[in-house]
């Protein structure tokens, strides 16, 4: 069964290996546990790490120039991009790839003589680099957005005017915009004033496992109304409190299938299996028992065929959902509105 996974952070260790001299570094390490995931698209994120917090653009530029490179001279890779006609070349198994950033603070240091310049070049900049989503902000406040897990205040903390501004030129650009990792004044913030979908690209829900990363009831409803999508996250913080398990992950995707119908949800592991080799300012530790990398995928399939789901469902969720939100949902002005009836799981 085909997987689109709409959130992998295996670029940030493409460039830690191309800093250390390594090539070939997809082809070699990421494209075999890709393929035994079923794994044949993904949304691949540019992420500055908070050990680079003080030099987010020049972080940024590094990271851009070490994928690109690797991604170039891969034979199993191929950058996708909806607007345009290509896609994986028939019979090679190339892994699609669809590219992403995790964060945008980089863009206040963007060339430019004002701020409002430096957002319009950034994104046209991107553009041209077949950048298509984003994230405004991961673990931080910054002048476009609120993110989770900057600290508590009173203060609201939204989407500033910039980030409006951000919004609605992502917009004309047809980006996607990404609300995981957003505080939820911001994702309110956003879903206000974006005139497109929205998606969750990993976060699961609120109501199961009480963590500020995942999404409420009302997010959750509120991304479908618009015919948004919600990509479940295998990290164990945000699965369950005490013990993050495979059933205990079923139990997001079950919730947020009676809540909103399956044809919203899709997955986005977040996989962290290779981030705890390198020192990236923040501590990845905690798995999901059973569900640890790609190589649990066929497993978890299963599993969710025994709680109920039908076949039709887990290859909507594991692959179609997602692949039609970016190939037809948002591109061409569509709206993913389901018509089916679910049992209980």
């Amino acid at each position: 069964m085909k997987v689109f996974d709409l959130h992998s952070d295996l670029f940030t260790d493409i460039a830690w290996r191309r800093s250390r001299g390594e090539t070939n570094v997809f082809d070699r390490i990421h494209y075999p546990k890709l393929k035994a995931g079923g794994i044949t698209a993904a949304i691949c994120v540019f992420w500055v790490e908070p050990a680079f917090s003080k030099q987010p653009y020049e972080r940024f530029q590094q990271l851009l120039t070490y994928v690109m490179e690797d991604l170039q001279t891969s034979q199993h890779a191929c950058i996708c991009h909806p607007s345009q006609q290509n896609g994986a070349q028939p019979g090679t198994e190339q892994i699609q790839i669809y590219l992403g950033i995790e964060g945008l603070t980089f863009m206040e240091q963007w060339n430019g003589d004002t701020t409002l310049s430096k957002i319009e070049n950034a994104f046209a900049s991107l553009s041209e680099k077949q950048m298509m989503h984003a994230i405004f902000a991961w673990n931080e406040h910054n002048f476009l957005a609120a993110g989770t897990g900057a600290g508590s205040s009173t203060e609201r903390k939204g989407l500033t005017d910039y980030g409006k501004v951000a919004v609605r030129t992502a917009n004309r650009k047809n980006w996607l915009l990404d609300v995981s990792h957003l505080s939820e004044t911001s994702f309110w913030d956003m879903y206000h004033t974006s005139s497109l979908p929205l998606m969750a690209s990993h976060s699961n829900a609120k109501s199961l496992c009480d963590h500020e990363r995942n999404i409420t009831d009302d997010q959750i409803k509120a991304i479908a109304r618009r015919g948004g999508i919600i990509g479940l996250n295998a990290y164990g913080e945000f699965v369950h409190a005490e013990s993050p398990t495979i059933d205990r992950f079923i139990d997001h995707a079950v919730y947020i299938a009676e809540l909103v119908g399956p044809e919203h949800l899709a997955f986005g592991f977040d996989f962290i299996d290779y981030l705890h080799a390198y020192d990236v300012g923040s501590d990845f530790a905690v798995y999901t028992k059973g569900l640890e990398d790609t190589s649990k995928i066929p497993c978890l399939l299963k599993k969710m065929s025994a709680r109920g789901f039908s076949k039709e469902e887990l290859e909507a969720i594991s692959f179609h959902n997602a692949n039609q939100y970016i190939q037809n949902h948002l591109f061409k002005g569509g709206h993913i509105i389901g018509t089916h009836t679910y049992p209980s799981r």
